[in-house]
């Protein structure tokens, strides 16, 4: 009887051994897949952060630039439009008494529809350029 059970035992031996060798490359493959999650978790957090921070960042920028539009509401608001220069009127005895400025002399009468340089359209042509000059 001894004998059966040594021989029992050697075979649940074996059958436990050969048994833990399938889950071992279990337990390493488990491992290995552990790590690979940890490490995409952990790139996902500090994803996470960076967007928060950014949030946060883009927050206070609104808020000082809302705060510094108020300012200028204010400022406006206290701020009264410049009064209209006042035109200046002299009586007409005084003007009388000046020589008026000299005006230019008129231009005169032109046909833009004839020839540039013609007696009905005296513009003056610009040497090497004849549709130039004034």
């Amino acid at each position: 009887m001894k004998a059966v059970q040594s021989v029992m035992a050697l075979v649940m031996g074996v059958a436990l051994f050969a048994g833990c060798d399938q889950s071992k490359e279990e337990l390493d493959k488990t491992k290995v897949e552990l790590a690979k999650v940890t490490a995409e978790r952990d790139l996902m957090k500090g994803q996470i952060d960076k967007a928060t921070q950014d949030a946060k960042d883009a927050q206070t920028k609104l808020t000082d630039a809302e705060n510094k539009i108020k300012e200028a509401d204010a400022k406006l608001a206290t701020c009264q439009p410049a009064a209209a220069p006042v035109a200046e009127t002299k009586p007409a005895a005084a003007a009388s008494k000046k020589p008026s400025a000299a005006k230019p002399p008129a231009a005169p009468a032109r046909d833009a529809s004839a020839p540039a340089g013609t007696a009905a359209n005296p513009v003056k042509l610009a040497p090497g350029n004849p549709g130039a000059g004034l």
